[in-house]
């Protein structure tokens, strides 16, 4: 599996599905989900609100992931990553477990090429470093057949770290 930087908003990453880095409640508020509501519609956000609801609790594992449709986006599936517990927590544990969910939801979809956000770098605060080392970690140990993962990154100043990180 070849893992790539993508630096850009996560809606517009080349791939067959990409994932947010959501909350326990997959609300779809700010940052990768806000971006894949915003664009993709609102449909995409009452899939979300049905799988909490199906699953009878008030909120998602911490690590888990959950399919919808991509609504209006060009993509085969969303993937969401529950990227903290309810108290907006995470950790590099938490980080990997949402890697391992993704590439296996995306194995069981039949998808190729997957693009993931570095989870928890935003509403759980982790450190950008420790979250691309977890996430590498996992990924460079997968036995996967996706041909390629993209680590996307919004900015500039992150995608120069995040090569610094592939290439060691």
């Amino acid at each position: 599996m070849k893992i790539s930087l993508w630096a850009g908003d996560i809606t517009e990453a080349p791939a067959e599905v990409i994932c947010t880095s959501t909350n326990p409640r997959l609300s779809l508020m700010m940052g990768t989900g806000g971006s894949v509501r915003e664009r993709g519609g609102w449909e995409i956000l009452r899939e979300c609100e049905a799988i909490v609801a199906l699953s009878l609790q008030d909120s998602l594992p911490a690590g888990s992931a959950h399919i919808t449709r991509a609504g209006s986006l060009p993509y085969k599936a969303i993937i969401h990553c529950v990227a903290s517990d309810a108290s907006h927590r995470s950790s590099e544990a938490i980080v990997e477990r949402c890697v391992r969910s993704a590439l296996a939801k995306a194995e069981a979809i039949a998808c190729r090429t997957l693009a993931m956000p570095a989870f928890a770098t935003g509403h759980a605060h982790l450190k950008f470093d420790r979250v691309l080392e977890a996430m590498l970690k996992v990924l460079r140990g997968a036995d996967s057949s996706l041909q390629e993962v993209l680590i996307v990154v919004n900015d500039e100043e992150q995608a120069a770290e995040a090569r610094q990180l592939l290439r060691s």
